[in-house]
């Protein structure tokens, strides 16, 4: 099998990266995949969530709360560091540092990724937001062996509200790939920082998996 590499990335921190890098990470360790979860942030939020849903009162053991392997690598070499820890089939997740204040640790990432998903909230400011980020994708490319891969993750969406239609029509207007499945303002998500993730809440997730496996096909066989 021939696994996959995924990084989340963004200009500026709070915009939904750690969140679903670790949604992700869990929905395609359920579906049966080997799966490797790169913090490349240096505050290391993703790993503090591990840390602390380990602690979880309500769990049988520890490892059961982050059920895959979990690595920090907040490093401007993390395009050559990781073929040496990731294996063959693993899915691998990147949650990336903002690239206004870690640009070289995520421009190293964006080199590695099979695909980058933009996490973007339906607003105007963050839709701005996104051109710096397509913006070094476009530069990366130049560099990488195969062009990246990129599309638009619409999260923190309001239900039925207008706001989502528009700012999709607006980013295809710019140019990007926008994914068909748009992750809604849940309190399972908002609050879910800290905790062992709850099955109620993994029906979008693995939508968006699915999404993002049916982008990269036929060059990977990851289950969903």
């Amino acid at each position: 099998m021939t696994g996959l590499s995924l990084a989340l990335a963004n200009l500026k921190p709070g915009t939904g990266k750690t969140t679903s890098a670790v949604w992700l990470a869990h929905v395609f360790a359920q579906a049966g995949n080997s799966v490797l979860l790169v913090d490349a942030d240096p505050s290391g939020s993703a790993l503090e969530w591990s840390d602390l849903a380990a602690m979880d009162p309500h769990l049988a053991s520890p490892e059961a709360a982050f059920p895959f392997r979990i690595v920090a690598l907040p490093s401007r070499e993390l395009h050559r560091r990781l073929p040496e820890i990731a294996q063959a089939d693993d899915v691998v997740i990147i949650d990336t540092p903002q690239l206004e204040d870690h640009a070289a640790i995520a421009r190293s990432a964006l080199r590695y990724a099979d695909e980058i998903l933009i996490p973007c909230a339906p607003s105007p400011i963050e839709i701005n937001r996104t051109t710096p980020v397509r913006d070094e994708i476009a530069e990366i490319s130049a560099i990488r062996e195969q062009p990246a891969r990129s599309a638009v993750l619409l999260n923190r969406c309001i239900a039925r509200a207008h706001s989502t239609v528009d700012a999709r029509e607006a980013l295809a207007g710019l140019g990007y790939d926008v994914l068909t499945t748009a992750v809604p303002r849940r309190e399972v998500y908002a609050q879910s920082f800290g905790l062992p993730i709850k099955q109620n809440g993994c029906e979008i997730w693995q939508q968006v998996a699915r999404e993002v496996i049916d982008r990269c096909a036929p060059l990977c066989s990851v289950r969903s």
